[in-house]
Formats: C-alpha cells, sequence, structure tokens
C-alpha cells in the first residue's frame, strides 16, 4: 500500500527483545492498514527517583536515561525500517510512566501495541502494571504481541474473534472482521458457553430448557455473522459454538491462529475486575497476538 493515512498505530519500546518484536508486528500491521507507525518510549524523571530518604537524581542521570531512550528507538526504527522502508515511522519521547504515555497517545491512535514482557526482572509485574493499565484506559483497541518472535509479521493463518452477545463483543467482532480484511485472511468466530455452571443452575437443572437454552447460545454466533460478513465480503468466515471455559475454548483454536481478538468487560478501579478474567487469562496465555477492545471508544 503506497498511501498511509488516518491514525497511526502506536507500540511502546523499551529495549527489550519482546518490544522489538511487538514493534515488528506492529510495523506489518501499519502496512496492512495503511496507517503511519509512531514508536513511543518513556523514561523517569527525577521526581520518579525520591525515595524515604528524599534521595535526588542528578541531572546528567536523567539526561543519560534519555539518551537511552532514543537510543532504544532508534534501534526500533531502523529495524522497521529495514522490512518496510516505504512505511512513514515517527518517534514520540518523553517523561512519566509507560502507561500513562501510551494511554495518551492512544486517544489519536488506530491501534497500541505492547510486548507481553518488559525489560525488567519481574516480568509479571511489568505485564500487570504496564500491559494491564494501558488496556484498561486506552482510548483505542490494544494488541499484545505474543508468539514465535521468528515469524512477528501478519501471515496466512487466520484471525479468532470471541464473541459472547455483548455490546464489547460487537466492537470485538467489528475490530476481527477489519483486520481480517487488511490482513486478506479468514476469520473464525468463536462463542463458549457454559450451562450450568455459567448461570447457577445445578440446583434446578431439571426445570430448565436446555434444547432452547442451547439454541439460544447457537445464536449469538449466527446473529454475530449476520450482523458484519456482509459488510466485508472478502472475509471468508467460519462460526463455532462450544460448550466449555470461554478462555479454554479460545486457547485452543488460538493454536492454530495469528491473531485472538477479544473484548474487555466493563471499568473500574479494580485492574482485574476492569479487563475481566476471559480477557486477563488470554493476555497472559494466549499462543498468539491478542487484541482486547472495549466499549469507551470504537475501534473503527
Amino acid at each position: 500500500m503506497s498511501e498511509y493515512v488516518g491514525p497511526p498505530v502506536v507500540v511502546g519500546v523499551d529495549g527489550s527483545r519482546p518490544a522489538l518484536d511487538a514493534a515488528r508486528w506492529a510495523a506489518a500491521t501499519a502496512v496492512r492498514l495503511g496507517a503511519p507507525l509512531l514508536l513511543a518510549h518513556a523514561y523517569p524523571d527525577g521526581a520518579t527517583f525520591y525515595n524515604g530518604t528524599a534521595m535526588m537524581i542528578d541531572a546528567q542521570f536523567i539526561q543519560e536515561l534519555r539518551e537511552d531512550g532514543n537510543a532504544m528507538l532508534d534501534t526500533a526504527r531502523t529495524a522497521v525500517l529495514e522490512e518496510h522502508p516505504g512505511l512513514p515511522v515517527e518517534t514520540d519521547l518523553r517523561t512519566g510512566t509507560a502507561a500513562a504515555h501510551l494511554i495518551e497517545l492512544s486517544r489519536a491512535a488506530r491501534m497500541v501495541v505492547l510486548g507481553a514482557q518488559g525489560a525488567g526482572a519481574i516480568t509479571d509485574y511489568l505485564l500487570g502494571s504496564t500491559v494491564l493499565r494501558t488496556i484498561n484506559s486506552a482510548q483505542c483497541p490494544v494488541a499484545v504481541f505474543r508468539g514465535a518472535r521468528e515469524a512477528p509479521s501478519p501471515d496466512q493463518r487466520p484471525i479468532v474473534v470471541g464473541v459472547d452477545g455483548s455490546d464489547v463483543s460487537e466492537l470485538a467482532v467489528r475490530q476481527a472482521f477489519a483486520l481480517a480484511s487488511a490482513f486478506g485472511v479468514g476469520l473464525e468466530v468463536v462463542h463458549a458457553w457454559s450451562s450450568e455452571r455459567r448461570h447457577g443452575l445445578a440446583h434446578a437443572s431439571k426445570y430448565v430448557d436446555w434444547a432452547a437454552y442451547e439454541e439460544a447460545e447457537r445464536a449469538v454466533v449466527s446473529d454475530c455473522l449476520a450482523t458484519w460478513a456482509e459488510g466485508y465480503p472478502d472475509v471468508q468466515v467460519a462460526g463455532t459454538t462450544t460448550e466449555g471455559a470461554p478462555a479454554d475454548v479460545l486457547i485452543r483454536h488460538a493454536s492454530a491462529a495469528q491473531l485472538l481478538v477479544v473484548g474487555s468487560r466493563g471499568r473500574g478501579k479494580v485492574l482485574g475486575a476492569l479487563l475481566g478474567s476471559v480477557s486477563q487469562n488470554l493476555v497472559h496465555h494466549a499462543p498468539c497476538p491478542v487484541v482486547v477492545c472495549h466499549a469507551q471508544r470504537s475501534p473503527g
């Protein structure tokens, strides 16, 4: 694609290998979306280093952090331009936390992309503090790059989207169709449902019309396809409805996919509750990149 217009794909860069792989995937995705790429890095300011004894960090050290940040951005920019020389690439360096930086940039972004692990020693903490905070507060879809670093670019494998009939799920489906069309691949719409465990009806199971219930669950996928498939005639779509734990079902389907798209749940002050157990499970354990959409802003 020779023309790159519209909001950029933003990717967080921290000097780690996962972040560089995420940048390469983001660049390839930006090419297919016809969007420019923005590489972002944040470094702490002096106030960040105050501890209980009010230790001061001098200006020279802050300057070194800034220089290191510029070097990280230059390395990532060189890497993505080697693979996509015609892609417009900008950089954005500022002080503050990585999450706050990415959240601010998300206000005018097509998508925000992060690596699943950061450059710190406690990677689970980094995932929780940066990735989850960004997902919960970003104004656009957030992609967490996971998978083999040998092949970070989009390929011919299908995209999988998880649906549950909610409004947020509809946004995920819209995003998944748009990505499948841009990538030129098929789309698998997956709905997982649990009968007695989901609704706490074990004590009243004999009074439930399970055939009607299962038919209603299958209609979640058919209704979704009826809504979106007509608008994307170039996308070959398959629908699957399966009884089982949603995270387990989606991870199983994602094993043969290049990308998994899901919706996040509502918002609040507790990070785990914000993202939702299914989305959080997928962000931590999916075998491929995961795109999380939420209702704060339409992903188109």
